[in-house]
Parts: C-alpha cells; sequence; structure tokens
C-alpha cells in the first residue's frame, strides 16, 4: 500500500522519514487570533536544523527566533510573525528542552558570599502565564490611567510588531546621531489603540508625551501582568546546593549549553 500511494503522491514520505512532533498549548489559548488556534504541532529539532543553530547569517540578522518557529510550527493557520511573543517564547522553551533537556546555567548572585556563581534552572519547571482577563470584541483591553484618569485601549504586541520596532529605532537612532533608544514610546505607541476614545495615532503620539510618569509605569506594569507567556521568574540552584530565586535571561546558551 505505501508502494503504491508513493508511485501516485510525488510529496508523500513514508512514516519512518517523518520528524516527530508534539502539541503544544499555547499561553494565550488563542483567544486573539482570528481562527482561535490554542494549540499547535510543534517539530522536534532534528540533525537538518543545526544549519539553522549554526548559520551565521541567520545569527547576525537576528533572526534564529523567527526561523525557528517558521520551520519547526506546522498548523498554525496564520502568519508566523503574527504570534503574540509570550506565544512564541513558549514555542521557542519547547524546542530547547525537547532538543537540549532542561537543565539551563545562568549567572546569579550567591546569596551568602554575594560574588557571582553559576546557578543551574530547570526549564520544564517554567510555568505557563495563561489569559485571564478577557479582551474586548477587537482583541483589545481597558485600563484606567491612575493619575491622569484616562482610559486607555491597548493590544499585546506581535513578533512583527517587535521586529518593526526594533528596524524603527535603530533608524531613529541613526538618523538622529543619539545612542539614546526611543524603543519603549515605540512600543507604547504601537500596543496603545485609543486614550479616552482618541484613537488617531498621531495625537495619541502626542498625548503619550504629556503623560505622567506614574501613569506609564502603571500601564507596563499592567500589561505585563495580564500578559499571557512564560513565568520567567525561576528558582536556581548554585553548585553548593543553595536556593537562589532569580529571573531567566535568554542567552546564547539556549540552544548552545556546551558553550
Amino acid at each position: 500500500m505505501e508502494e503504491r500511494q508513493s508511485f501516485m503522491d510525488p510529496n508523500f514520505i513514508p512514516d519512518e522519514y517523518k520528524v516527530p512532533y508534539d502539541v503544544l498549548e499555547l499561553p494565550s489559548q488563542g483567544l486573539l487570533y482570528p481562527n482561535k488556534k490554542s494549540s499547535v504541532k510543534v517539530e522536534f529539532l532534528t540533525a537538518y536544523d543545526e544549519n539553522v543553530l549554526t548559520s551565521p547569517n541567520i545569527l547576525a540578522g537576528g533572526r534564529l527566533i523567527d526561523v525557528l518557529i517558521e520551520r519547526k510550527v506546522k498548523d498554525l493557520g496564520f502568519d508566523h510573525k503574527l504570534l503574540l511573543e509570550g506565544d512564541r517564547m513558549a514555542i521557542v522553551l519547547f524546542l530547547r528542552v525537547s532538543a537540549f533537556g532542561e537543565n539551563y546555567v545562568q549567572p546569579v548572585i550567591h546569596p551568602v558570599s554575594k560574588k557571582v556563581v553559576e546557578g543551574e534552572i530547570d526549564l520544564s519547571k517554567l510555568e505557563q502565564k495563561k489569559l485571564t482577563v478577557k479582551p474586548d470584541e477587537n482583541g483589545f483591553f481597558d485600563f484606567l490611567l491612575p493619575k491622569c484618569n484616562k482610559n486607555v485601549k491597548f493590544r499585546f504586541l506581535s513578533g512583527k510588531d517587535e521586529e518593526e520596532i526594533d528596524l524603527l529605532d535603530s533608524e531613529l537612532m541613526e538618523r538622529n546621531k543619539t545612542d539614546i533608544s526611543t524603543k519603549t514610546t515605540l512600543r507604547l505607541e504601537r500596543s496603545i489603540m485609543s486614550i479616552d476614545g482618541e484613537r488617531d495615532k498621531i495625537k495619541i503620539s502626542n498625548i503619550l508625551k504629556s503623560l505622567p510618569l506614574m501613569d506609564i509605569r502603571s500601564l507596563n506594569k499592567y500589561v505585563v501582568e495580564i500578559e499571557p507567556g512564560i513565568n520567567f521568574n525561576v528558582t536556581a540552584r548554585t553548585q553548593g546546593g543553595e536556593s537562589v530565586n532569580t529571573f531567566l535571561r535568554i542567552n546564547k546558551n539556549l540552544f548552545w549549553p556546551d558553550i
């Protein structure tokens, strides 16, 4: 039967050559996607993917995560760049743990000596932050700025948003010949959809320039609290067995744990 099927279908792949996969539940539960996709099939990393992990052009261009997600997520149903950042990170961590195991090492401050030492983190114990606040019919969320008492509607940013913000920030720094990044403001301008009903992006940008710092920090804190993704507050263990509460920092060791 398999020989007949392979003769009739040029795209037929025998079972022994198919890349195994697992089904991953997304932290967002798909509530903010048009197709409401709550889980995705994610293929495991294979020997061929080492070409991606060691590609100088991909690494230098900062495209590793995009390339991995595009290659390994198989049934998304929309552009992978529209995935929310929290869902993207859940996929990346799944790929890492399934390929290299759950142990991850990063520098931490020793609780007694206060020196910088290596701390080992169990990535398998990271918990997903599910979306618990219901968005409106447009996928937006409400927040009342505590000091100026203005109502803000905002949305979460996608991978595509973050990519465009990074590019625009670099262009502005080069154009203005400055080392001061405006990425924080650019992210706010992209995520805020209205302020007290005002939806014009130019006017929103002007309003943001005069908002009290307390209001901006309160908004950012609320976004972090409710945004679906991964809880990066973890406990690391030192070589001496001490436990250290820390924040997971993703670096080159994620896919090169032996370096």
